[in-house]
């Protein structure tokens, strides 16, 4: 693999871009390798499984789909060494993109992986006084009774918490989150047995007007997320081993994920300090 000194750039809003070449004789080299590992499972008239002589298992292959698997290894294998070399911690599924297509064998790969690393957020200290208001102007009556009015404001406060935010969220970040949306919703209309464009037009929506309503759904995910991760770490506020293992009683199926556990617990603390902060 061919490298240099602008192998790597890095973007303001933690995208970044790797360019990597890998050169015919890599390229060769690993075709050989991957021809060999099917020729071992090889059967074709005239011979035992395995042994089939190396031309002609070529010649009753798919090229194409060899070639295929000889990009996905060398790619695979040359990103995971870039990401190890710069320390750098993706969050997503890169974009690969070959800039001197077509791919063949008689030619050096000139390749552009697109990534991105967890955005950074800066949040106005002005958002705890904006807060305190809410939560002074929610405070419940004698009148109440046991209405819970914690509830009823979480909305509001997330919303001026959001205004109060500054993130540039890398382009590739909310791409891959509307794809899997989209992934999602023509599952879900299939098991109904209908189209997306059926689906739509109950809801009275174009396609463009449904990718820009859950771009800016993900939009302010991303943000509530991120802010509730820095206001987590800047008021110190902490999860337990035993406040995580209670959570995995109440909802077991949740032991394989307990990353999303860790969080959702994080969640709740920062929205109880969010709907308790006071003058």
């Amino acid at each position: 693999m061919k490298t240099n000194i602008n192998d790597l750039e890095k973007q303001k809003n933690k995208t970044f871009i790797l360019r990597i070449v890998l050169t015919k004789e890599e390229i060769d080299k690993e075709y050989q390798s991957t021809l060999k590992s099917v020729q071992s499972n090889f059967e074709t008239k005239g011979f035992r499984k395995g042994k089939a002589p190396l031309d002609l298992v070529e010649q009753q292959i798919s090229k194409p789909k060899i070639i295929e698997d000889v990009a996905s290894h060398l790619i695979s294998h040359a990103y995971d060494q870039k990401v190890k070399e710069n320390a750098l911690k993706p969050i997503i599924q890169p974009q690969i993109k070959i800039t001197n297509p077509p791919i063949s064998l008689d030619k050096d790969w000139e390749i552009e992986i697109i990534g991105c690393e967890l955005p950074e957020i800066t949040i106005d200290p002005k958002y705890q006084t904006d807060i305190v208001e809410i939560n002074s102007k929610n405070q419940p009556s004698k009148t109440d009774g046991n209405h819970d009015h914690k509830h009823d404001n979480l909305d509001e406060i997330l919303d001026v918490l959001t205004k109060h935010c500054q993130v540039d969220l890398p382009q590739i970040l909310i791409d891959s989150d509307i794809e899997n949306k989209m992934s999602q919703l023509i599952d879900q209309v299939a098991q109904a047995g209908i189209t997306v464009a059926q689906y739509l037009k109950t809801k009275n929506q174009t396609l463009d007007q449904y990718k820009a309503a859950i771009t800016e759904q993900i939009t302010k995910e991303w943000i509530i997320n991120l802010a509730i991760d820095k206001i987590s770490k800047d008021q110190k506020i902490e999860v337990t081993k035993e406040e995580v293992e209670s959570l995995l009683k109440q909802n077991p199926k949740m032991v394989q994920n307990p990353n999303f556990v860790y969080y959702l617990i994080t969640q709740q603390k920062v929205f109880e300090y969010l709907q308790h902060l006071k003058k």
